[in-house]
This record gives C-alpha cells, sequence and structure tokens, in this order.
C-alpha cells in the first residue's frame, strides 16, 4: 500500500493525476492533514510537524496493510521525517520530493547559501499575504517554486483548487507552530529505506535541503530528475508516476 502525502498548500485530492496514472494494482490512499483543503479550520494549535505526524501515525496504524509505503511532496516530507524517528515500524519505504528546511544542514557554506536563497523566495510570498491576502500569497509561492507564470499556467480546476485551500498560508508563513527541529544527526538513526529526489532545475533552497538529507540518512539514494523543478508533481505528473513506479519497483 503507498500513502501520497500532499505539499503546501493543498491536499490529498490533487494527487489524482498522478494516481490515475499508476498501475491499477497498487493500492494508494491520499489523505489531507488538518488545516488544509476546501473549507478546514485554520487554526495554529492544529498546524505543525507534531499535529500531522500524529495523524500519518494513526492512518498508518489503521492501513489494511502494515508496514505501507510514503510517498510525500515538500511540507509532507517533513512530518515523514518524523515519522521514521517515532514510529519506523509503520513505513516499509519512504520516497521524499524535495525537503526544503534548514534544520537538516550542518555546513555552514550550505547554510548561508540556504538562507540567501530562502530571502529571495519567500519574502514575496510573505509581502503578498500582508498586502493582499492569502489568495495572491498563493500565486507567489507558485511562482517562488516554479518560476514566473508558473500558477497562471495551471487548468482553471487546478488554480481553483489551491486557491480554495489558501486559509493555510498565514500558518505556513509563520503563524502556526514552527517545523520540528530535525537535525542530520537525528537523520542519521534512520532505519528505513529512503529515496530522496530533487529536480535538476530546482532553485538553491530545495537543492541544498535535498542533498542534505540524502548525505544524512544511512544508505539513502539521492535521484535527480532532469528537465524538472519544485513543481514536477504537479505540471507532470506522468513523469512523477513513473518515478514513483519505478520506485516502489525497485
Amino acid at each position: 500500500m503507498l500513502f501520497l502525502l500532499h505539499g503546501a498548500p493543498g491536499d490529498g485530492s490533487l494527487w489524482e493525476p498522478v494516481v490515475s496514472r499508476l498501475p491499477a494494482g497498487i493500492r494508494v490512499a491520499t489523505p489531507t492533514f488538518r488545516c488544509f483543503g476546501p473549507g478546514a479550520e485554520a487554526s495554529p494549535d492544529a498546524f505543525g510537524t507534531s499535529v500531522h505526524s500524529h495523524q500519518l501515525i494513526e492512518w498508518l496504524e489503521s492501513a489494511d496493510e502494515r508496514p505501507a509505503a510514503v510517498a510525500a511532496w515538500s511540507y509532507s516530507t517533513h512530518v515523514v521525517l518524523d515519522v521514521l524517528l517515532r514510529r519506523p515500524e509503520l513505513v516499509s519505504r519512504a520516497f521524499l520530493y524535495e525537503p526544503g528546511l534548514h534544520t537538516y544542514l550542518d555546513d555552514p557554506e550550505d547554510l548561508r547559501a540556504y538562507r540567501g536563497d530562502a530571502q529571495v523566495a519567500f519574502a514575496p510570498v510573505a509581502e503578498a499575504l500582508q498586502r493582499d491576502g492569502p489568495l495572491r500569497a498563493v500565486e507567489a509561492l507558485f511562482e517562488s517554486s516554479g518560476g514566473p507564470g508558473c500558477f497562471a499556467a495551471l487548468p482553471p480546476g487546478r488554480r481553483e483548487r489551491y486557491l480554495a485551500g489558501a486559509q493555510v498560508m498565514p500558518l505556513l508563513m509563520g503563524g502556526g507552530r514552527p517545523p520540528a527541529s530535525i537535525t542530520a544527526d537525528d537523520l542519521g538513526r534512520i532505519v528505513v529505506p529512503v529515496t530522496v529526489a530533487m529536480g535538476a532545475r530546482t532553485r538553491p533552497l530545495f537543492a541544498i535541503a535535498s542533498r542534505a538529507v540524502a548525505r544524512a540518512i544511512p544508505e539513502a539514494r539521492l535521484t535527480v530528475v532532469e528537465n524538472a523543478d519544485h513543481m514536477f508533481p504537479e505540471v507532470d505528473p506522468g513523469r512523477f508516476a513513473a518515478l514513483l513506479e519505478a520506485w516502489l519497483t525497485s
């Protein structure tokens, strides 16, 4: 069984273009974390690594097949790492597409480069949130991750779906609980097989974080996807599904 975990903003239903391209024999669950998705309550106390890792543990404990494979994109990769440290027996293998946090970094030069790019990436998102509100912040986040025009290029239905979950943006931008401080030393204790994937064209902060996670986890595999950036699962679901299928059958 495979659990597919969404990025931010987003919800589990947005995985449909990927799920529909996976072989029919793969059982897939696409749950939605608290505070995400249309109409969700955006409560600071219901948002953060501890809340969402507890949710993931509950889903994995109630799965028909245990342990389960878990694949995550961006925001949810940190949640998966927390679960791999807390309850590794629930996960058979993990696939992490572009972790993006600085807590994994133990090299001063990596941290300096990460912080510089994070400022460039997220300052426009924070400005859009403060000036124009959550809807514009969603668009700014897509542009910072996938380049100018990324959000406008999505089909109208996809744009509407992401905008319907815009209430999570203030929590993402510092209004929720801070992410768990998972360090490189912590990652060194992970025993579950892990594949970290990243786009060859992704921005520096995601590349730095992804490579750091792959280095820190014993025997982790790093996969670099050609002609892809952080928005790869959204803009090219067919190739992303093929990547998952190859991982599941390797």
